[in-house]
């Protein structure tokens, strides 16, 4: 099922930055960020309470959960929507994120005593060549300012540190549990924060734009936070965060045919970047079992 799960994930993570982009047109993107986290959690809790689990956890344990949810959803959440909003193309921003596994391999060598094997190196390590190729090479082309480039890089390293602390330090938690206190509690966290941009920043937008934003929300929720988390934790959990962390190679690619639906410019360099990118996550995934068996 892991398989599965890697597939769905894929689809439906890289149609999310379609579906920010359209919310952006509306809300801020703390509110953007709470409606995702916490639309997500309404999606989950009904299930957790059929199968009857409970989220009490220990102290400790929540403090380790606290920590992911303010590294790895709380604030790489609210960045891309805010990345978003000064303009830059939804497709390019997906670009970013297949750092992800590059940084979780760096973060896993200290945290997991772990290290890569050779095909993990070359794989994740030409593909970041890849990727930065097409960043430096297009961003011009993209509606993507410079300035705006470290702020994109740090939202793979939010997950990145978060999935492997995850993998470290709560594997002994149920999926759904995990899950579920994760956008609970990154919802709190960003709440202060939407309840200030609702108070400051009065919205402007035609019925259409609402529209829009309201469709785009009720998808991002649900399914593309709530379900596709708990995919995500599932994963990280039973074949480590390598194995999860590929999954953002294969964003860029759903992200683009996105991107050319709605008009934005596609380049010789993204695709090659790209169709070379997924030549790796197929290096990578072929030595997947050692590594989510080794500690």
């Amino acid at each position: 099922m892991a398989y599965v799960y890697f597939a769905i994930v894929c689809l439906v993570f890289g149609s999310n930055f379609k579906l920010m982009d359209n919310a952006t047109q509306v809300l801020g993107p703390n509110m953007i960020a709470l409606g995702r986290l916490w639309g997500g959690t309404l999606v989950l809790l009904p299930v957790l309470l059929a199968k009857g689990e409970s989220l009490k956890v220990d102290r400790p344990t929540l403090v380790r959960i606290l920590f992911v949810a303010m590294v790895g959803n709380a604030y790489p959440f609210a960045v891309q929507p805010w990345i978003l909003s000064h303009g830059a193309d939804h497709s390019f921003l997906a670009v970013f994120v297949p750092m992800t596994p590059l940084l979780t391999i760096v973060a896993a060598v200290p945290m997991l005593g772990v290290r890569p094997t050779w095909q993990q190196a070359v794989g994740v390590l030409v593909g970041f060549g890849l990727l930065m190729w097409m960043v430096f090479h297009d961003s011009g082309s993209h509606n993507f300012p410079e300035w705006l480039v470290p702020f994109a890089m740090t939202v793979p390293l939010g997950y990145a540190v978060g999935n492997v602390f995850l993998r470290r330090n709560l594997r002994g938690v149920p999926s759904l549990v995990t899950s579920s206190l994760l956008l609970l509690c990154a919802g709190f966290i960003l709440l202060p924060g939407a309840v200030y941009e609702i108070a400051t920043h009065p919205i402007e937008a035609d019925a259409s734009q609402w529209q829009s934003a309201i469709i785009a929300m009720l998808i991002l929720g649900p399914v593309g936070t709530g379900l596709c988390i708990y995919l995500f934790v599932v994963m990280v959990q039973d074949r480590g965060p390598l194995f999860a962390g590929m999954v953002t190679y294969v964003v860029p690619p759903v992200a683009l045919m996105w991107g050319y639906r709605d008009g934005e410019a596609i380049t010789t360099p993204q695709l090659l970047g790209i169709a070379g990118i997924l030549v790796m996550v197929a290096l990578v995934q072929s030595s997947q079992g050692n590594y989510a068996t080794r500690k």
